[in-house]
C-alpha cells in the first residue's frame, strides 16, 4: 500500500534530533504549525519522524498535538520509531486520542479508540470511502443516526475527512487520497 502524502520532517524543522521537554515544545511550536500548514495539502499533512531519537511525551503534548485541534486539519505521523511512539501514546491515551500512524506504508492507529469507533473506522479503511447510511446497510440493528455520531467522532478525532455531496457526508481515512 503506498500513499503519498505531503509533509515536512520534524527533526529538520527544529534543528534537533532530541526533542524533549514542555518548555522547548512550547518554543518549537510555532515553526511545526508554520512548516504542517506550509506543507499540507487538503488539509492533510505527514509529520516525518525521520531522524528523531528522543521525543518525550511533555515535548509531544506541547509541541505536536496541537496539531490535531486545528480546524480542517488532518496530521499523519509516519517514520516513527518504536521508542517514540510509546511517549506519543502517552499524550493520546491522556486525552482521549488517536492518530495515525504509517509504518512501512502501512497504516495503523496509536492512542485511544474504543471497540465502536475501532469497528467503524475498519469499515471506512475496508469500504473507502462511506455515508452514515452506508454503515446502516450494514448492521441493521445500528441506525443511520448512532453510525453518523461515530462517524462524527472519527472525524474529531482526525482519522477521518469528509466531503459533501448534497445533504449526504462521506467520509474516508485520512490517509487515503
Amino acid at each position: 500500500m503506498t500513499m503519498t502524502i505531503a509533509g515536512f520532517n520534524l527533526a529538520e524543522t527544529v534543528k534537533r534530533t532530541v526533542l524533549a521537554g514542555r518548555i522547548a515544545g512550547a518554543g518549537d511550536k510555532s515553526k511545526i504549525e508554520k512548516a504542517a500548514r506550509a506543507a499540507a495539502s487538503e488539509g492533510r499533512v505527514a509529520i516525518d519522524c525521520s531522524g528523531i531519537e528522543v521525543m518525550s511525551s511533555s515535548y509531544f503534548d506541547a509541541a505536536v498535538w496541537p496539531l490535531w485541534s486545528l480546524a480542517d486539519f488532518f496530521p499523519i505521523m509516519t517514520k516513527v520509531s518504536a521508542h517514540v511512539i510509546d511517549d506519543i501514546e502517552i499524550v493520546l491515551k491522556a486525552n482521549g486520542g488517536a492518530a495515525w500512524c504509517l509504518t512501512k506504508g502501512e497504516p495503523r492507529i496509536v492512542g485511544a479508540l474504543d471497540s465502536t469507533l475501532e469497528r467503524t473506522v475498519q469499515e471506512v479503511v475496508r469500504r473507502g470511502e462511506v455515508s452514515a447510511g452506508d454503515l446502516a446497510d450494514l448492521d441493521r440493528a445500528i441506525g443511520a443516526t448512532a453510525w453518523s455520531n461515530r462517524l462524527a467522532a472519527l472525524y474529531n478525532l482526525r482519522l477521518v475527512r469528509r466531503s459533501k455531496d448534497g445533504r449526504r457526508l462521506n467520509y474516508v481515512a485520512t490517509w487515503r487520497a
